[in-house]
C-alpha cells in the first residue's frame, strides 16, 4: 500500500487525530505501520465511514500491507482474520498471491453461522487483483458466493447465493482491478468493475453455502494464481457507494 492519494493524517497540532476504528486496528499489528502509513489507513477508514460502505461491511483486508500479520487483520474487528493455508506467497506492499493447487487465506466467515451482515438477498463480495490471468479459477468465495474477475473466456464470472454462473458474463480485458458482487435482493445481484455497474444478472437467490469464505480460492473449488492487494464482504453495495470504494482503494493502492 503505497499510497497514491489520500495524504496523510488529520493533525490537531502536531498530534494526529486517528479514528477510533484505526487506532484499534494499530494496535493489533505486530509491527506498527510508520507515520505515513497510519495516515493512509486512517483516511481510507474515515472515507469508508463517509461513503456509507464501512458500516455494511463484515470484513475488509488490506493485503497490500507492510507485513504478512498486518495483511491478515480484518480492518472492521478482530474477527475472522485471514488464516494462510499452505503458504501462500505475501510481497510487501502487495499482497498476497496465490499458487493454483492448494493455497488460500481462510476468513473463518461462514455466512449460514457467522450472523453477519452478509445474507441471502443483501450481500456482496469484492476483490481487487493486482495481475492479470484469464482462467477458470475462483478468487474469494466459496460454493454458492464466489468470482471469477477474468474466466478463460475472458469475462467475469461467478455466483452470488445462487447455483450457476450468469448468463449474461460482461467481457473485460484484465482481471487487474476491482471486482465486486453484490445482490441487493431475491431475484438479481449486479457485477461491478473498477466502480461502473457492468451488467445486472438475473438469478434468483436459492441459498447460502455452509462453508467459510476463502481468499486465492473459493471453499470447495479451483484455486487462483493471481495476486492480490484488497478483499472485502459484507451486505450489498450501491451503486454510488461501489463507486465510492474503489476510488478510495483506488488512491490507497
Amino acid at each position: 500500500m503505497t499510497g497514491s492519494g489520500l495524504g496523510l493524517d488529520i493533525t490537531l497540532g502536531s498530534r494526529p487525530a486517528y479514528e477510533p476504528e484505526a487506532l484499534a486496528l494499530f494496535a493489533r499489528m505486530t509491527t506498527p505501520p510508520d507515520a505515513r502509513r497510519k495516515g493512509l489507513i486512517n483516511t481510507l477508514i474515515a472515507g469508508l465511514k463517509h461513503a456509507g460502505v464501512w458500516s455494511r461491511l463484515d470484513a475488509f483486508y488490506m493485503l497490500a500491507a507492510h507485513t504478512a500479520q498486518a495483511a491478515c487483520l480484518n480492518w472492521v474487528a478482530d474477527a475472522y482474520n485471514l488464516a494462510p493455508v499452505n503458504n501462500p506467497a505475501f510481497e510487501v506492499d502487495r499482497g498476497y498471491t496465490g499458487n493454483g493447487i492448494n493455497a488460500y487465506l481462510d476468513t473463518g466467515f461462514n455466512p449460514v453461522t457467522a450472523g453477519g451482515k452478509f445474507s441471502l438477498n443483501d450481500a456482496h463480495l469484492g476483490v481487487w487483483c493486482l495481475t492479470d490471468t484469464a482462467e477458470d479459477r475462483n478468487d474469494i468465495g466459496n460454493f454458492n458466493a464466489r468470482i471469477f474477475a477474468r474466466n478463460s473466456g475472458g469475462a467475469i464470472s461467478g455466483r452470488m447465493n445462487d447455483n450457476s454462473v450468469p448468463l449474461a458474463a460482461p467481457a473485460v480485458s484484465t482481471s487487474v482491478g476491482h471486482t465486486v458482487l453484490s445482490r441487493g435482493d431475491s431475484q438479481g445481484y449486479r457485477i461491478d468493475k473498477d466502480g461502473i455497474s457492468r451488467v445486472t444478472v438475473t438469478h434468483p437467490a436459492i441459498g447460502m453455502s455452509s462453508q467459510t469464505f476463502w481468499l486465492l480460492a473459493a471453499n470447495g473449488s479451483s484455486y487462483g494464481t493471481r495476486q492480490y492487494a484488497y478483499g472485502h464482504l459484507g451486505r450489498a453495495l450501491s451503486a454510488t457507494q461501489n463507486s465510492d470504494l474503489y476510488r478510495l482503494l483506488l488512491a490507497a493502492i
